[in-house]
């Protein structure tokens, strides 16, 4: 990780699996050791309630942020999911779509997707030179991306099973 984050992006979902990984104050540092390695990173309310407890989600964010991450999302299940830039004290909402729910298996997966694949369209992440670009990003530069992860997780959703959706589909979502 430490000599990829040296020439292009790298990205991270900590994904913890607590009977996996064992106790939080045992893989923590660990984790957070590669949140600092990363460009992009996106993590669920559950992982960081796991993580941290109690603490706020804009504390831990503005903290992974502090550690040289470019962009913090935080998905947020049927409430949508929250985005920090590293160079912006604001904090982004990202509503949930209005979809029929039938399984949430991948959600996070297909938001993280559809996240990196518009970031690499955007030309904000994918080299060592990108690393600049997400760092002075706008959010108008920035949102198409968070939008596309929206929709892909949203048609993930609305079928049972892990489903990768395609473009088309999410264009569709989007386009609703």
């Amino acid at each position: 990780v430490r000599a990829m984050a040296e020439v292009g992006t790298v990205s991270y979902d900590p994904n913890v699996r607590p009977a996996i990984i064992g106790p939080a104050d045992e893989v923590r540092g660990q984790i957070e050791e590669l949140i600092s390695l990363s460009e992009v990173v996106k993590a669920s309310e559950e992982d960081v309630e796991w993580l941290y407890g109690d603490e706020p989600l804009e504390s831990v964010m503005r903290r992974w942020l502090d550690s040289g991450v470019g962009l913090v999302v935080i998905t947020q299940g049927g409430k949508g999911a929250s985005a920090m830039l590293s160079h912006s004290s604001e904090i982004v909402k990202i509503d949930p779509l209005d979809v029929p729910v039938a399984d949430t298996v991948g959600a996070g997966d297909s938001f993280m997707g559809g996240l990196l694949s518009g970031l690499l369209d955007a030309g904000l992440i994918g080299s060592a030179e990108t690393k600049e670009a997400l760092r002075s990003a706008s959010w108008d530069q920035v949102r198409p991306a968070l939008d596309r992860a929206n929709g892909t997780s949203n048609v993930t959703v609305t079928h049972k099973g892990a489903y990768s959706p395609n473009r088309e589909e999410v264009a569709d979502i989007l386009a609703l």
